[in-house]
């Protein structure tokens, strides 16, 4: 019997995630369409059927106890006309495949660009010390407030979407959060993740502070308008950067 687990290349205690990431590998590299090797069709044929097996928790368990798995008998009105069937359904799974890896792709460089656009607009701010509210009439600041106020709700909602995605809560036992073992689709820890936001935002304000200090020759008192200005421009700007990429994602589709 074919060793499903050597097709794959993983180990008999492999992970969904782990064998997910293997059949990937594999199907990028030797998909007829991309691989010009004679036995390409054979040996993508023996890659899905190993995935097939081992990602279905029934299939696996039959497999791992040496009962013979029974295979869906289709009756086609040719070999070629089976064939054709056959690509069709591998052609389907790898289409579905990438475009799961593309949206996954696209999902992680929206958080990346939420993260450093909070922390570049933060750095410009503090350094720039901006008095746009102060010069604007009543109902110009509540604008701004207003607008800031919706800003601060998408910033909470795009990094709660990927705390929830990329980060995993760390048992309390456990005294370091940055040495908890990782499960296979996580980054870091959520207590970490959290660590890296605020001390990244603290940072980027000390720098920026540092910097105006440097370029005017000596500091200032901050002005109401200033002080407001760092917690009311940074979300805006990630607000119209976040959604520009995503409004330019939608237009390249």
């Amino acid at each position: 019997m074919t060793d499903l687990y050597r097709v794959l290349g993983v180990s008999r205690r492999a992970t969904d995630s782990e064998i997910k990431s293997a059949y990937r590998r594999l199907a990028r590299r030797y998909h007829p369409d991309v691989c010009s090797s004679p036995d390409a069709n054979a040996r993508f044929a023996r890659i899905t059927e190993a995935y097939r097996v081992l990602i279905d928790p029934s299939r696996r368990s039959m497999y791992d106890l040496g009962v013979p798995i029974e295979r869906k008998t289709t009756f086609y009105a040719s070999r070629s006309a089976e064939v054709v069937a056959y690509q069709r359904k591998l052609d389907l799974l790898v289409d579905e495949m990438i475009a799961r890896d593309r949206k996954e792709a696209a999902d992680r460089s929206h958080a990346v660009t939420i993260v450093v656009t909070l922390f570049i607009s933060a750095f410009m701010v503090s350094a720039a010390k901006p008095n746009i509210i102060e010069e604007l009439n009543k109902p110009g600041k509540i604008a701004i407030i207003a607008l800031s106020g919706f800003a601060a709700w998408y910033l909470v909602k795009n990094v709660s979407v990927a705390l929830a995605r990329y980060t995993y809560t760390v048992p309390r036992h456990l005294i370091s959060v940055f040495r908890a073992e990782a499960p296979p689709d996580k980054i870091m820890s959520r207590t970490a993740a959290l660590v890296f936001l605020v001390s990244g935002y603290i940072v980027s304000l000390g720098l920026g502070y540092v910097i105006h200090n440097l370029l005017a020759g000596g500091g200032r008192d901050l002005a109401p308008g200033t002080f407001l200005g760092v917690f009311l421009y940074p979300p805006i700007a990630v607000l119209i950067i976040g959604s520009f990429r995503r409004i330019g994602s939608f237009l390249d589709k």
